[in-house]
């Protein structure tokens, strides 16, 4: 009797993950083309200008959203009243919106920043709240174990960008006009998310104020709440205090190595939004899968991350001066430092999914909080004497213990079994040095876009050879983009 069910949620997995990864894959190329190319473009003091703005309205973001986003894919998931959720969840975010774009506007004023900062805090604001109403759209969506529409708009959104940013660089290098382009591609990703609620899904997306379930909606969302709270604080803590702390140069330093670690983060996000929903499903439905699924996907991004890591690190001198030019060099050693912290990252998604999805939001809550009060004290000990490096020590450390955190609660709920994990790992550390030794013995010889493409090619020869990487793998990949 279990089993038809289980199977059925196996296979969303697996297709929103494929469909999902690859339409982040060409979001996050797409992105890191064009901040690459607007960072040349800008030089590294506008550039922290406009990457500081973009920072401190994703942290007040959250304030905006109380943690409904999560909290609806969870409902939705357990077939609860989809139109009732999202019709008091929309009154509840235009009210938070109102107030927290009024906060920005006074602490802008009370901070003092100076008013070119200023001015682009407020146009940030504008595609925040635009970007708040498109996530609870897609929540809902995602709930029903959809993400390819989701997936379609991430495309079309990047492209936007790109494009029009492109063109906009043309004519100026005003830091303006470039939010105004983030402005243009979030209105179309908030019509687009609309339309598909209203016509595929038939909800109805007119706001509706039930005091009642909007109290118990508040009391179900504060932990979410307070959790991404603790994420954004932790995500941008160090930027907000590099600029306090030291100076919008070495910001911009900073804001290269974050944006493309960043970057990657799009192959656990994938696998979280899939996961999710099918966790929240699995545990109360069957244990050994929801554990066998975790393991699996644990030992799958391990895999991916660590040839990541170690790859960026041997090749982030080269790279730096390539891409961005003599001006951002400081970046690169920062860089080979941040990236430590990819595999921590990657394994929070999972492990943060089934703390959420088991009910444990107040413990994952705590995790969190734990590792952005300890990144906030590491960034104001390092950042005075190492600047952009003391903050990329500081965000190592703080995501090695938030992961650290993360399993040792996770460990309650199903008992992993790491034997396997370790086992891989070592595998996978193996291929990396022969990824990297392939690389140095090529080092002088061929482009380095060719020694990426032949680096990555050995990594997987030596996996497969290894058995790190099976047939059965392959054939889960090709199961998901076929269904």
């Amino acid at each position: 009797m279990e089993e038809t069910p289980t199977i059925s949620i196996e296979n969303r997995i697996i297709k929103n993950t494929s469909y999902f990864t690859l339409a982040l894959i060409m979001q996050k190329i797409v992105s890191f083309i064009y901040f690459s190319y607007l960072a040349t473009q800008l030089g590294s003091e506008n550039t922290g200008k406009y990457f500081f703005a973009l920072t401190l309205t994703a942290i007040f973001s959250v304030f905006i959203d109380l943690g409904l986003g999560n909290l609806i894919v969870r409902e939705s998931a357990k077939e609860n009243d989809c139109q009732k959720l999202l019709s008091n969840a929309i009154s509840i975010k235009i009210i938070s919106s109102v107030i927290i774009v009024s906060i920005i506007y006074i602490l802008c004023h009370v901070l003092n920043y100076p008013e070119t900062t200023r001015n682009l805090i407020y146009l940030s604001s504008i595609a925040m709240v635009l970007d708040n109403f498109t996530l609870i759209f897609f929540s809902t969506i995602r709930g029903k174990h959809n993400l390819k529409y989701e997936s379609i708009a991430s495309i079309i959104f990047q492209l936007i960008i790109m494009i029009v940013g492109y063109l906009t660089l043309q004519k100026t290098q005003n830091p303006y006009y470039l939010v105004m382009v983030l402005i243009l591609a979030s209105t179309f990703n908030i019509l687009f998310s609309l339309i598909i609620v209203n016509f595929v899904y038939k909800l109805s997306t007119i706001p509706k104020i039930d005091p009642k379930f909007i109290k118990k909606l508040l009391i179900m969302a504060w932990p979410f709440a307070l959790m991404a709270i603790c994420t954004r604080i932790f995500g941008g803590a160090d930027s907000i205090l590099l600029s306090k702390l030291s100076d919008e140069k070495s910001l911009g330093y900073y804001s290269i190595p974050y944006k493309v670690t960043f970057a990657f983060q799009f192959i656990p996000m994938a696998f979280s939004a899939s996961l999710y929903p099918a966790f929240t499903h699995l545990f109360n439905f069957s244990k050994n899968k929801l554990k066998n699924i975790l393991e699996k996907s644990i030992s799958y991004l391990i895999l991916i991350s660590l040839p990541i890591t170690i790859g960026i690190i041997y090749i982030a001198h080269e790279v730096t001066i390539k891409i961005y030019g003599p001006d951002f060099l400081p970046s690169s050693q920062t860089l080979q430092i941040l990236i430590l912290s990819l595999p921590f990252i990657f394994l929070s998604f999972p492990t943060g999914a089934l703390l959420n999805a088991a009910n444990l939001q107040k413990t994952h809550t705590k995790n969190i909080a734990i590792a952005m009060i300890i990144s906030i004290i590491l960034n104001i000990i390092f950042i005075p004497s190492y600047k952009q490096n003391g903050a990329a020590i500081a965000s190592v450390i703080s995501s090695l213990l938030y992961v650290v955190l993360n399993f040792t609660s996770c460990q309650k709920i199903l008992k992993i079994t790491y034997k396997n994990t370790i086992f891989i790992t070592l595998k996978a550390l193996l291929a990396c040095f022969i990824m990297i030794f392939v690389m140095i013995l090529l080092n002088n010889h061929i482009n380095w876009l060719l020694k990426i493409a032949i680096g990555g090619l050995i990594y997987i020869a030596s996996s497969i050879f290894l058995k790190t990487i099976t047939k059965n793998d392959f054939l889960l990949l090709k199961k998901g983009f076929k269904e």
